[in-house]
């Protein structure tokens, strides 16, 4: 890239400023999309994915480009997004877009796997591409039988989610004795975790686990995101917001699991919905099986998710 060679005027062009280094475009992420008040920088930078020194230097430049302020006082420096500059307005409309493409995306090809004959048993995306143009990998897990028949019908099915958000899609088939560890940052589209059906599946003779011990599974993972709620409420309004994206565009849902867990992320205390999460009721064991919390995890909740199934068995 050349030199700039001409500099611009920070009052006429302020976005220079504000959008200069993608260490300022994660802090205003999660400034605007993932908290709802003050936050300290190390907290920012562990959820923006910087090092503090890093978040720091960036912070820095919000708070001299306006868009962030400095409150309170004591030891602990807390800074929060300029929430009534309009610029802010307008970043935070371009997060907002940019959240509902990839969930429109994940939507759309979930939707498509769940239509699949012969169903799968799971399926996830290995790996989100680095740049744009790279291919979307999805993995399917499947009985031998089936498993070539389920991959050319997916592949045929997700040719229009390909010219529609103009991708390339890639489904890659995977048996029961060659399944690979899903990694940390792979997304679960359909189904169980690979590794927990498989760790099922060594546990018995039977080859599909059966709803007892899945309803088991699906209890053990919601105990472990009530902890994990208990100590970062920000995953209830991510929650919160996922539902009601989904809903916005889909509103004939509004009726089915999506819109009870939406009104009960809108309505319940912590500490009820921490209870409910945990609870042997029918109405809690039925809603577990389309738990928000599933599609708004980051990579690190995920993985502590693994590591404590793993430590329990």
């Amino acid at each position: 890239m050349r030199p700039i060679c001409n500099g611009q005027n920070a009052f006429r062009f302020p976005l220079n400023a504000i959008l200069g280094t993608e260490a300022q475009i994660r802090l205003l992420r999660v400034m605007t999309t993932e908290v709802s008040g003050p936050i300290t920088v190390t907290d920012a930078a562990e959820r923006a994915g910087l090092t503090p020194p890093g978040a720091r230097k960036a912070m820095k430049r919000l708070v001299i480009a306006g868009l962030v302020q400095s409150v309170g006082g004591g030891k602990k420096h807390l800074y929060e997004i300029s929430r009534n500059d309009v610029l802010v307005l307008s970043i935070v409309a371009m997060f907002k877009a940019e959240t509902e493409q990839y969930e429109s995306i994940l939507s759309s090809i979930g939707k498509l796997v769940e239509q699949i004959e012969p169903i799968p048993v799971s399926a996830w995306l290995t790996t989100l591409p680095a740049n744009k143009g790279d291919p979307i990998r999805i993995s399917i897990l499947q009985d031998s039988r089936n498993i070539g028949s389920t991959v050319r019908n997916l592949q045929k099915l997700l040719q229009e989610v390909e010219s529609e958000f103009d991708m390339t899609i890639e489904v890659i088939g995977f048996t029961r004795a060659d399944t690979p560890q899903m990694e940390p940052d792979s997304i679960l589209l359909f189904g169980l975790p690979p590794d927990t059906v498989n760790s099922m599946r060594a546990t018995q003779t039977r080859s599909v686990p059966s709803h007892k011990e899945v309803d088991q599974r699906l209890s053990e993972m919601c105990r472990i995101i009530a902890k994990m709620i208990s100590e970062d409420r920000s995953i209830v309004e991510r929650a919160r917001q996922y539902t009601h994206r989904i809903l916005d565009k889909q509103y004939d849902l509004a009726s089915g699991d999506i819109g009870e867990w939406r009104d009960i992320l809108d309505e319940y205390s912590i500490r009820r919905l921490i209870h409910f999460m945990t609870s042997k009721e029918e109405r809690a064991v039925r809603l577990r099986q389309s738990c928000p919390f599933f599609a708004i995890l980051s990579n690190d909740e995920r993985e502590r998710i693994s590591v404590e199934l793993e430590s329990n068995q």
